[in-house]
């Protein structure tokens, strides 16, 4: 039996599905980007991205679920977000010893260099600077609207596995399978990474994201593809999440499942 998904559909279909909490995602990301590269970030902003940097730590390893609760106890604790502020209250900051020297390693850099230097530098892929991690750094650059960043997660390897994507891009190369189940997080997470570039690559060189005064092409910034399946996949409905395609598919309520390999099977 042949199949024949038509995934560029799919995507462009998704994209139009949440495309009113995308634009407004990334004008939000576009104006944090300018700030960043400008340097021009207010004493606000700077206090901003370093509870942001703590937010990442704090849900590395989890879910987000209740992460917001935990900010806003710490603030109570530490009044304003300042990098002195925190590096006095590091052991009120409920994280293990590793997050809370990867913290210290950030607020130790943040010293001599302001954090906007840190996050171009975090951009640039620079080994030479204390990171949070690979899925927090990706994570936290996309949301400030570097979205030739991918974040991979367990929704975004559900998605893969379940509509095909995984299959198709194994069919056209020669890359083994086994490596999706290394155990080896960061080769794993590289080859998910892989998957979705190529993906983006091969069907949306021509899908552009046209917001005011801004069009992105989907083949160049494929992190905006992780906004809308992070959206559709995950659980936590506070956060605008739809839990589609979630643990449990609801393939009925789906606006991809005629571009979906698990649909198509059924």
């Amino acid at each position: 039996m042949m199949i024949n998904i038509d995934y560029k559909s799919g995507i462009k279909t998704l994209l139009d599905e949440y495309k009113g909490v995308l634009n407004e995602e990334i004008k939000k990301g576009l104006e944090w980007r300018h700030k960043i590269e400008s340097r021009k970030l207010s004493c606000e902003d700077q206090q901003e991205l370093l509870k942001d940097v703590i937010a990442q730590l704090l849900v590395q390893g989890k879910s987000a679920k209740g992460v917001e609760i935990q900010i806003n106890n710490i603030k109570e604790v530490i009044g304003e977000w300042s990098t002195k502020n925190v590096e006095k209250n590091l052991d009120t900051l409920g994280m293990s010893n590793r997050k809370i020297q990867k913290l210290r390693d950030i607020l130790q850099y943040l010293k001599s260099n302001s954090i906007a230097v840190w996050v171009i530098k975090l951009h640039e892929d620079n080994n030479h600077i204390p990171r949070m991690g690979l899925k927090s750094d990706d994570d936290f650059l996309k949301s400030h609207g570097f979205y030739e960043h991918l974040p991979v997660d367990r929704h975004t390897q559900r998605f893969l596995f379940r509509t095909g994507i995984i299959q198709w891009y194994l069919k056209k190369n020669n890359d083994d399978v086994l490596t999706l189940f290394s155990e080896t997080y960061e080769k794993k997470y590289k080859f998910f990474q892989k998957i979705v570039v190529a993906l983006c690559e091969k069907f949306c060189d021509d899908v552009y994201i046209q917001i005011p005064d801004v069009k992105l092409r989907l083949a160049e910034n494929p992190g905006i593809l992780d906004i809308v399946i992070w959206r559709h996949c995950g659980e936590d409905e506070n956060l605008g999440c739809r839990n589609i395609c979630g643990n449990i598919s609801r393939c009925n309520e789906c606006v991809f499942k005629e571009a979906c390999l698990w649909h198509l099977l059924k």
